[in-house]
């Protein structure tokens, strides 16, 4: 805010002659004060880190570092956004300058709307670069006089004078003055006008160029801003041009830390019992922990403590905290957070940009936050072909395009003011080997270089180390590690023997393996404990299968144990787990990417990167298999027989693997896997020729060339298949929902055929259709509120065998529902996302009239108008055709409004596409609030199945019948209710009824026949005709009279 002092005075006269002309001095002097409000952080906050020397003013601190100051009369307020701060005196008012810089002439006032409504005033500032005039008779220079006026109008009332003032003396230098302008109440703004009353002189003898310089808003109000850090800056304005633009070096949020942690040393005292303290710190570990549980600008609302795993981000903080080269000679941890969070963003995503800082990501599993790092870590499991799924790992590898050799880091300079720099990053050895191929990226949070070159070298040595990702399956005993963790693969197709397997019996330090093929003594073991750890002893003696270790394992070691052993020659894979995801029933499928853990050391301190041995096979090319034949044997399990093929082969000469595949009747080739045995199962065969191919392949994955068999012919199933074990029709609205059920265990089903009649009578029946195996559901729709069918289903088999009916006699009954409010409420959204109905229920566009003058200034009555306008318009273009007629009456006075419209449009695409609507629609505008009605009558097929419908939109809908010369209503609707004076029903469905007086059949006749309910909860039954006697329910008993009206029994009150 600026605060404007200024005063005014007099020229001088002169006389004679012959005299030298002289000027008056300067009479018009002002002082203007900025005063500035910032909001620089959320509370708490640690503040200024070195005083004033940490305040900037267009980039220039206040106070050099030696204490000199670099600016006069400049005062600063701190608030640090505690919860009960105290407000900052001076700074009675919110307000909000704006900057104008127009030249104001007597031609043209200025005008300005103000639309916020909170405002107290407004605060204009008004400036003369110079003003004088000179004499032409005499040449003396003296004062002149510039009148000026401003005008208020509220809401759209008229314009009103609320100041009348003028520039009077001479001044050679800009002079500024203010003038506060209060407002009066109003609901929708005001408009405020500047006048220039003397007119513009024109005239290179008078200096007399008036300005308007800025606007501010002002909210006058004491307020200290709880939890928001606050700095309070006042400044002379001779010494800007402008309000100057504020920097601040702070320390940022104070945040929770773990208790046995010093931020300033980065240091850490002990173990920690998982307790947390408040200081500031740039950890990024904790800062994603403050930012996951904060109530106010985090999750903290969502998420509580319970559902953070803290004791992941405590070894991340660690490692963050670890001191490596700067590159410029000095030390600095090895990660730091410094940013602003200056904008609402999807929480997700601000996550995962903070967890970038420590090369890391966040996910969410098993109700908890979770943060994880790409660091250094030991593997937590290991894979071996014995605990995958069919023993088989994919893997795939990233494309040369892929190989990153330079990366161009984004960062932020705090020598420079924290202006974006980039930083050149490059892999020598990339480069040598792909060439140069950039990649971007920006390092979120970064103020430092040395971190910006540790990223990019992370980015580039990532991506030329880590090419390869895999994937397998395994089982639920398996499925124990997670996201970011790091795992052993110990795969004989890669590894060229078998390293890995289960472990048969185990006493002590001696396990019994299923399996050596080369271990010795001195190579490690791994094994997998019941807990589930992992764990290495070094092996000391091996006598067959059995391997002794040096040490005693933790826990006793089960039969069925994975084990993996290691030797300096050959070592197991290690992956980085990136998901996990539940697959069929209890198999869980895993993702992860190559892990080599010999790039921290050279992304820290540039060393020299070791390759890991993970093969004992050298390339060549792999012989085939031979003698491929085919065998096959019969099985029956649960009482259903199939025929299990077999393909038997010879091993080819250093094959570890064989890719085996087959075909019937010339069909196509179907592939039947991978194994490393010599023989591999083809089961459910049906009767063909077959025909099988089998390529062997070494430890590299380099493949023979395929081995055939000769063709042979094998009989197939000829059982029937099962019968269904339920099925189940259930009403919904304008269907039956229709489910049926397998038997469990192995099926060779190919379909379902469900059958349908409107009797319980199969023979009646139809094919409703036939349904894919494992499809075990099926909606038949378009069906009438309460239909009802009856179903049967039974199984096909892939040899065509058909099986037992179920039900085998009785049908399963399915009916449509007759639930009103269920009915109204799917036709309520149907009706709802139709156009027409959207169309139906938009307010009608009032016509907008052209006015004479600018945009901001118009002139003429706008308060009162009536017109019509009628639109017509024709789209053809490729593939549609839209016609369309639109006709508005429109009548206005003031805010009142009243319109008619008309709408009818036709519209054909190629895509069978096809709508015809017309509506009709009234509406009005009164009090601010529109009210419509309207009819809409259109056929389509944009949203489905072609629907015509008529629509109508009223707050009350009736019939008004003339008859007998009087208006009647004999149907009406009015706040969602339906009334009808009389109706005859042929047929109906009534899910609640309230009989207001009596409900009786049509052939009552008091004692003689028929029956009657009344609301007092008396009912009389009389017997189909004359005569046959009649019973009498009241809430008082029971009667029973004879055909001769003579009472025979009574129950109840006598």
């Amino acid at each position: 805010m600026k605060y404007i002092v200024g005063y005014g005075g007099g020229g001088g006269k002169g006389g004679g002659d012959s005299r030298t002309p002289t000027e008056s001095p300067d009479s018009l002097h002002s002082i203007a004060y900025a005063k500035v409000l910032d909001a620089v952080s959320e509370g708490d906050v640690v503040g200024l880190v070195n005083g004033l020397q940490s305040v900037y003013l267009d980039s220039t601190p206040i106070l050099n570092p030696d204490g000199t100051a670099n600016f006069q009369n400049v005062s600063v307020d701190v608030r640090t956004g505690t919860q009960d701060q105290a407000y900052i005196p001076g700074f009675p008012a919110v307000e909000s300058e704006a900057t104008v810089g127009v030249t104001l002439t007597s031609a043209v006032p200025w005008v300005r709307a103000i639309s916020n409504t909170q405002l107290s005033a407004v605060r204009i500032t008004m400036a003369v670069p110079a003003l004088s005039q000179a004499n032409t008779s005499n040449g003396d220079i003296t004062g002149y006089r510039v009148e000026y006026a401003i005008d208020l109008a509220t809401s759209s009332g008229a314009f009103q004078e609320v100041l009348s003032s003028a520039f009077d003396g001479k001044t050679t230098s800009t002079y500024e003055r203010s003038h506060r302008i209060n407002l009066p109440a109003s609901s929708s703004g005001w408009t405020i006008r500047v006048r220039r009353i003397t007119p513009n002189a024109n005239s290179s003898m008078i200096a007399d160029t008036t300005n308007i310089e800025s606007i501010a808003e002002i909210i006058d109000a004491k307020l200290r801003y709880p939890n928001t850090a606050l700095v309070g800056i006042q400044v002379d304005a001779q010494q800007f041009k402008s309000i100057p633009t504020r920097s601040f070096d702070m320390k940022g949020r104070i945040i929770r830390v773990p208790s046995n942690y010093d931020p300033a040393s980065r240091s850490y005292s002990g173990a920690w019992d998982g307790t947390f303290k408040s200081a500031w710190s740039d950890n990024p570990a904790w800062v994603f922990y403050d930012l996951v549980l904060h109530p106010r600008y985090g999750l903290g609302h969502r998420v509580n403590a319970a559902q953070v795993d803290k004791w992941s981000l405590y070894q991340i903080g660690q490692y963050c905290d670890e001191l490596v080269d700067d590159g410029n000679g000095g030390r600095e941890p090895r990660f730091a957070c410094n940013c602003y969070l200056q904008s609402r963003a999807d929480a997700y995503k601000v996550l995962q940009d903070l967890a970038t800082i420590f090369r890391g990501m966040a996910y969410w599993a098993n109700g908890n936050v979770v943060a994880v790092a790409d660091m250094p870590g030991d593997p937590v499991y290991s894979f071996t072909n014995a605990n995958v799924i069919n023993g088989k790992f994919a893997y795939t590898g990233t494309s040369w395009k892929a190989r990153k050799t330079v990366a161009l880091v984004t960062w932020n300079d705090p020598s420079d003011f924290y202006k974006a720099k980039v930083e050149y990053v490059e892999d020598q050895d990339g480069i040598s080997r792909y060439g140069v191929q950039q990649t971007e990226t920006t390092a979120f949070g970064c103020t430092s270089q040395g971190q910006a070159q540790r990223v990019g070298h992370w980015t580039l040595l990532s991506s030329r180390l880590e090419t390869e990702s895999v994937s397998f399956s395994v089982g639920l005993e398996e499925a124990m590690v997670s996201p970011g963790s790091v795992v052993s693969i110990a795969d004989a197709s890669r590894a060229g023997r078998r390293i890995g397997g289960r472990v048969r019996s185990a006493a002590g330090s001696t396990v019994v393996l299923d399996k050596v093929e080369q271990i010795a003594v001195g190579d490690t073991l791994t094994v997998i404990l019941p807990s589930g750890a992992r764990q290495t002893r070094t092996v000391q003696s091996v006598e067959g299968n059995a391997v002794t270790v040096t040490a005693n394992w933790t826990e006793a070691v089960q039969p069925q144990a994975v084990w993996v052993a290691e030797s300096a020659q050959l070592k197991t894979q290690l992956f980085r787990v990136l998901s996990i995801s539940q697959g069929d029933g209890l198999q869980w499928d895993v993702s992860a990417i190559q892990h080599n853990p010999d790039k921290y050391a050279a992304i820290d301190s540039g060393t020299r990167l070791q390759q890991r041995p993970i093969s004992v096979i050298p390339p060549s090319v792999q012989p085939p298999a031979k003698d491929v034949v085919w065998d096959s044997y019969s099985v029956i399990a649960q009482g259903i027989a199939s025929t299990t093929g077999v393909i038997k082969w010879t091993p080819a000469d250093k094959a570890i693997a064989y890719d085996v595949e087959w075909r019937r009747d010339n069909g196509e080739w179907v592939k039947a896997g991978r194994t490393g045995s010599q023989s591999l199962e083809v089961p459910n065969l049906y009767a063909g020729t077959y025909v099988a191919r089998v390529t062997a392949l070494n430890a590299l994955d380099v493949p023979s060339i395929p081995a055939y068999s000769p063709e042979t012919v094998l009989s197939g199933k000829t059982s029937p298949p099962p019968t269904v074990t339920s099925l189940l029709a259930t009403g919904i609205v304008f269907g039956i929902q229709i489910n049926w059920g397998f038997p469990t265990g192995p099926l060779d089903v190919e379909r379902t055929e469900v059958w349908y009649s409107q009797t319980d009578d199969r023979a009646s029946a139809i094919k409703l259709a036939d349904f894919a195996f494992p499809q075990n559901t099926h909606t038949m729709m378009g069906l009438a509120a309460g239909a009802t069918f009856f179903f049967w289903a039974r199984l096909i088999d892939k040899s065509g065998n058909v099986g037992s009916w179920y039900p085998a006699t009785n049908g399963v009954m399915g009916q449509a529902s007759a639930n009103a409010d269920d009915i109204l409420d799917y036709l309520n959204g149907k009706i709802g996302e139709t156009q027409l109905s959207q169309d139906l229920l938009e307010a009608i566009a009032t016509i907008q009239p052209p006015f004479a003058g600018s945009e901001e200034d118009y002139a003429g009555s706008v308060n009162i108008y009536a017109g019509i306008l009628s639109v017509q318009s024709l789209i053809q273009d490729g593939d549609r055709a839209v016609a369309q007629q639109v006709t508005t009456l429109q009548a206005t006075v003031g805010e009142n409004t009243a319109l008619v419209q008309t709408n009818a449009q036709a519209l054909a695409s190629l895509d069978g596409k096809v709508s015809a609507s017309y509506q009709m629609k009234v509406g009005v505008t009164s009090g601010g609030k529109y009210y419509g009605a309207g009819i809409g009558i259109g056929v389509s097929n944009e949203t489905g199945p072609v629907q015509s419908q008529i629509l109508f939109l009223a707050d009350r809908f009736a019939f008004l019948n003339t008859a007998n010369d009087q208006v009647s209503t004999p149907f009406v609707i009015q706040n969602g209710q339906t009334f009808i004076s009389q109706a005859f029903i042929g047929n109906g469905w009534i899910t609640n009824a309230m009989i207001g007086d009596y409900i009786q059949s049509n052939n009552y006749q008091a004692g003689v026949s028929g029956w009657r309910l009344d609301k007092s909860g008396t009912l009389y039954m009389n017997g189909g005709a004359s005569g046959q006697g009649r019973v009498v329910l009241s809430p008082n008993g029971i009667s029973v009279y004879d055909a001769n009206n003579v009472l025979r029994v009574r129950l109840g009150l006598l």
